[in-house]
């Protein structure tokens, strides 16, 4: 029986049988846009791994819609006022009893990521086992670098939205006969953050070791980053993301010296998702066209009301011409943070990088250091310096760390980013509640279909 990448997916049990369906139910068929596991899994020519490649860089995209909608509407950044379905306005800010359903749609970012991190399994047995001469041993090592990053930028993701509940670190081993249907158990919170600390470690040791150039086309939003000894910057960078989210400052510190990291830098350095309107490819998920009425996304009011004056950061959002209510929600300003359908998004730039440099030297005592780097992030947004601007906090820690949170909050406004701040801060209860009956939840129920493997699966 031969079965198609897709359809191999559909088997391991993360998020992607609907109520209806069973996990077992597979059809014996051929996707002719995905070639069967065998043609891929020995003996890829090397044409085959530049496919595998470039859809893995299409792939890691996909999720990043279902996750920031959800992220930024749970931290009380955007509302997304969909008539044709209420739950975004209730069901997601804590208005129905029992909380999220279990089958709820805002678990779809989970399917997406899985799905990723599955196809990227694949590529890396590829290239292990690719056809002789296909690959330079240097070439196969970039790739295992290559795949440790995406797998481990998606799993933060996973484990953030998640939080408690943890994620499956391991998936199985497609050299075992069986094997394909035994997912790994869940890991705590902490567990997970330490595992992917170890791949983005071991990935950057591979790319290190990677030569000159990767043995696949790299798109046009890495340029910069478009070789392994690059894209590590880039690998560091997430694994200082994931040591921010560990509260390890040392480390933090340490890891942002092996980045792209520039504290006199552009902040807009940084690879990007890119987007066309090509056939076969995808449009920007975060963009809409202005003063639509069927699902604006709109910014949570505070977001403007709150801003210091003269902040540039102002233009990701765009006044409505005419107000949109829905749910005892009332949306007065457009998300504008993508002006067109190609825009490209940031997987992680140098604004965030010094924002995070900010917080580690908070976090050790160098609060001058701390002021310096906070400084460079407010002049660029048009903004005073704090010695003139708020001369009573450039001493003060607590005040410095209420003025880094609220420079993420601006600079990183609809990335994904301030539910995660809040949460690790303790300060959920400081969110916003538009209405009596909202409530801030700290994490998403776990997936439907993965309650329903462990139950059928007992480990």
């Amino acid at each position: 029986m031969k079965f198609s990448i897709k359809h191999t997916i559909l088997l391991i049990g993360l998020a992607f049988a609907l109520p209806s369906c069973s996990f077992f139910e597979v059809e014996n068929s051929i996707d002719p846009n995905n070639p069967p596991l065998e043609s891929v899994l020995t003996n890829a020519s090397r044409i085959q791994i530049n496919q595998l490649g470039i859809g893995i860089q299409s792939a890691i995209r996909n999720g990043r819609s279902n996750y920031v909608l959800v992220a930024g509407s749970i931290g009380r950044e955007i509302y997304n006022l969909a008539s044709t379905e209420l739950t975004w306005t209730t069901e997601l800010l804590g208005s129905t009893n029992g909380g999220f359903s279990a089958t709820t749609l805002f678990n779809g970012y989970y399917a997406d990521f899985a799905q990723t991190r599955r196809r990227a399994e694949y590529f890396r047995i590829a290239a292990e086992n690719s056809a002789p001469g296909a690959l330079t041993d240097a070439e196969k090592e970039g790739i295992k670098g290559f795949v440790n990053t995406v797998d481990a930028y998606t799993m933060l993701v996973m484990l953030n939205m998640q939080y408690k509940n943890g994620i499956r670190i391991k998936y199985t081993d497609l050299y075992s006969p069986g094997d394909m249907l035994k997912p790994g158990p869940f890991v705590s919170y902490e567990d997970g953050l330490k595992e992917i600390r170890r791949l983005l470690d071991e990935g950057a040791t591979q790319l290190a070791a990677g030569g000159t150039a990767f043995g696949f086309t790299v798109t046009s939003g890495y340029a910069g980053f478009n070789t392994p000894a690059n894209f590590r910057k880039f690998n560091r960078a997430l694994a200082a993301r994931t040591a921010m989210y560990q509260s390890d400052w040392t480390g933090l510190l340490t890891l942002l010296n092996d980045s792209f990291f520039d504290l006199n830098g552009a902040m807009t350095t940084g690879p990007n998702f890119t987007y066309s309107t090509t056939s076969g490819d995808i449009v920007n998920p975060q963009f809409q066209q202005m003063n639509t009425t069927a699902s604006p996304v709109v910014a949570q009011a505070l977001f403007i009301s709150q801003a210091e004056a003269g902040d540039t950061r102002l233009k990701k959002v765009t006044k409505r011409t005419s107000s949109r209510a829905l749910s005892g929600i009332i949306g007065d300003y457009d998300v504008s943070l993508y002006t067109t359908s190609t825009a490209p998004i940031s997987i992680i730039r140098n604004e965030e990088l010094i924002l995070m440099y900010a917080e580690a030297m908070i976090q050790t005592g160098k609060l001058a250091e701390a002021v310096t780097a906070l400084n460079k992030v407010r002049v660029a947004a048009g903004l005073k310096e704090l010695a003139t601007a708020k001369p009573t906090i450039v001493n003060d820690k607590n005040g410095l760390i209420d003025e880094m949170l609220n420079q993420r909050r601006y600079s990183l406004f609809y990335e994904g980013h301030r539910w995660f701040d809040m949460r690790r801060y303790g300060r959920l209860a400081q969110l916003p509640n538009d209405q009596p009956n909202h409530k801030v939840y700290d994490q998403l129920i776990r997936p439907f279909a993965e309650v329903q493997w462990d139950a059928k699966n007992p480990q």
